[in-house]
């Protein structure tokens, strides 16, 4: 079942058309995709009582009216004795949302203006504007979540990642951090259009080499199976570590770890700063990858090519060598490395 969506002001000019033109209620909402019924409704709460004739910027407005009006008004408002009480109560005493709606049924039980639910509290917390009484606010509750809604929403903050304390990125060594030694990635996904089709991409961070992997879908395993099909492909030795977002397609990120021996890392929610190469690299491939597509239509040949366009394009910051040039370095000194060592 779809949701309701409002007119919108083309569709009450062509309303406003149609009528002069004499059309009937029930062909204006053919023309409109839209059932005979929403028409004759919107004319009557808009239609000019003194006249026959229908303004659709006059109708625009008074929908903008009686919008505004259908608006509850906030209860938790800074600044009032309602707003410091809960703020204090939560802030300083810890509080959960549940307790301090309690108490003020409790203390107030006559004066509704003093009365707020806890689902209030919790929704005036996560609407507050991003600063630091709001990161205050979010570390008083219980756990400390940076969103809340429903489960299994695009909102939500239950998702099937499940991230142990030492995969976080503040854990990860400085070796990692400062690009010392090869075998770090970054990984993320490219999105397609409708969100229907993905490529996964990895970067490593001290070469800026990229793989790209064809994936069947944005599901955990099949995101899972492209990432391993395409990282298996490489030496042990450049298999060291990866660090992902904490989008939910990383699910299986145990087994992928266990598959390829190599540790996964996790960045701070809306941090993207914290995978700059990764970032980067996903920029300079939408000149091969343009948003909007169907990514689906790429066989992995295909994105095989655009890596190699990408692996031997000079880049700036290694003095205008390429990727291919430094990677192939890395695999040459393993090879000295271990033939000196037998």
């Amino acid at each position: 079942m779809q949701n309701y969506q409002h007119l919108t002001p083309e569709e009450r000019a062509v309303i406003m058309i149609e009528l002069r033109a004499e059309s009937s209620l029930r062909s204006i909402g053919k023309l409109l995709n839209r059932s005979a019924s929403t028409i004759s409704r919107e004319l009557s709460r808009n239609q000019n009582q003194h006249s026959v004739d229908y303004c659709a910027s006059a109708a625009g407005q008074q929908y903008k009216v009686n919008r505004q009006r259908s608006r509850k008004r906030a209860k938790l408002i800074p600044g009032t004795f309602l707003y410091e009480q809960v703020k204090e109560w939560l802030v300083h005493n810890q509080w959960s949302p549940m307790q301090i709606s309690g108490t003020l049924y409790r203390h107030f039980p006559d004066q509704v203006n003093m009365q707020v639910s806890h689902e209030t509290i919790y929704a005036s917390i996560y609407a507050h504007p991003k600063n630091e009484l709001k990161r205050q606010m979010i570390q008083a509750l219980r756990r400390s979540k940076r969103k809340r809604g429903p489960r299994g929403t695009k909102d939500s903050n239950y998702s099937s990642l499940k991230i142990a304390e030492d995969q976080f990125i503040h854990h990860r060594p400085e070796e990692i951090n400062e690009r010392r030694f090869p075998g770090h990635w970054e990984g993320d996904l490219i999105v397609g259009a409708m969100n229907r089709s993905c490529i996964g991409t990895v970067v490593e961070r001290k070469t800026g080499f990229v793989i790209l992997s064809k994936m069947k879908s944005k599901s955990a395993a099949s995101v899972r199976a492209g990432f391993e099909r395409q990282m298996k492909k490489l030496p042990a030795f450049l298999r060291l570590s990866m660090t992902y977002d904490r989008g939910a397609e990383m699910a299986q990120h145990p087994i992928m770890s266990k598959n390829l021996k190599m540790k996964i890392y996790f960045a701070d929610p809306h941090a993207p700063w914290q995978r700059g190469s990764s970032e980067n690299i996903n920029g300079l491939l939408r000149q091969y990858l343009p948003k909007g597509e169907d990514l689906s239509q790429y066989s992995q040949a295909t994105l095989n090519k655009i890596a190699w366009l990408l692996n031997t394009r000079p880049r700036e910051r290694f003095n205008f060598r390429t990727p291919q040039e430094l990677i192939e370095t890395v695999l040459e000194d393993h090879l000295n490395s271990v033939a000196l060592e037998s």
